[in-house]
């Protein structure tokens, strides 16, 4: 669905392998900066929308955490209405959603409906990261032509894992939900270490298992990573998501409580190292 010459919207910071992909399929990648509360800027949306072949981004989103809004996506719809342009909504993180935020899936706004490709995985919901297998639905054409490049690429999805993901499509929602609610006390804990310290902002997570945490001074967030890494603690820099992202890093709370106290505690003791 993209090709030399068609330019792909991406709001970022994002997903890094969605530029990645554009460009190795020939297109040309147009980031958008996020608004500073990490949501769509609408009006940033709006310049660069016309014209292009097709929008991509993650909701709840990676890396933000964020959960974008119903009215976001109606506002999405209408600036698109009228046009050919594609969304493609990866929603893999549906089901980690936190109290107090709710998520539209872009297949439920009817101005977007017949335009997306809605992006599915049993990695997040089902832990099952790393066996590969999800799905997609979208326009008849859509599928078509992802079918064919994945059984050209990919082959089949195998045994085991097809019988694996029967066996968590059985599984009770109650199996999720205290999942979600483990998750949910990790990230009151991140926002309780990282809240009033000089220096280090963070929006807070409202999906997802990832805190995007921005710091108050010049270094590259590439040295900051590896830095912290050398002290045993495994972050993303913020430039891998869009020219925005630099300045800011990654933390997953996909690990234990005691993990995450101990990591915290280095970043929180790092940057305020470097700071001064």
């Amino acid at each position: 669905m993209v090709g030399p010459g068609d330019r792909v919207v991406i709001p970022e910071p994002a997903y890094s392998l969605y530029a990645d992909l554009v460009v190795l399929a020939g297109g040309t990648v147009d980031f958008v900066p996020l608004g500073r509360d990490l949501h769509w800027d609408l009006d940033a949306l709006a310049a660069a929308l016309p014209g292009a072949s097709m929008m991509i981004f993650s909701n709840p989103s990676n890396p933000t955490g964020i959960v974008h809004r119903e009215p976001e996506l109606k506002a999405l719809g209408e600036l698109l209405d009228g046009s050919d342009t594609l969304v493609v909504s990866d929603e893999a993180y549906h089901r980690l959603v936190y109290p107090g935020h709710a998520l539209t899936s872009a297949l439920a706004v009817e101005s977007l409906r017949d335009r997306t490709v809605y992006v599915q995985t049993f990695s997040k919901t089902y832990a099952m990261t790393g066996w590969r297998v999800g799905y997609l639905t979208g326009p008849r054409e859509v599928v078509d032509a992802a079918a064919q490049v994945h059984r050209t690429l990919n082959g089949s999805v195998n045994t085991a894992v097809q019988h694996a993901a029967l066996a968590a499509l059985d599984l009770p929602d109650s199996v999720m939900d205290a999942m979600v609610d483990t998750y949910r006390q990790r990230r009151e804990l991140v926002i309780a270490h990282l809240s009033d310290i000089p220096g280090l902002h963070l929006v807070p997570p409202e999906g997802a298992f990832y805190g995007f945490l921005r710091y108050d001074n010049d270094r590259p967030s590439e040295e900051v990573a590896r830095e912290l890494a050398e002290r045993k603690v495994l972050v993303r820099a913020g430039a891998e998501y869009g020219p925005s992202g630099e300045g800011h890093i990654r933390i997953s709370f996909a690990a234990a409580e005691d993990d995450l106290r101990t990591g915290l505690a280095r970043i929180v003791g790092h940057l305020d190292v470097t700071r001064s």
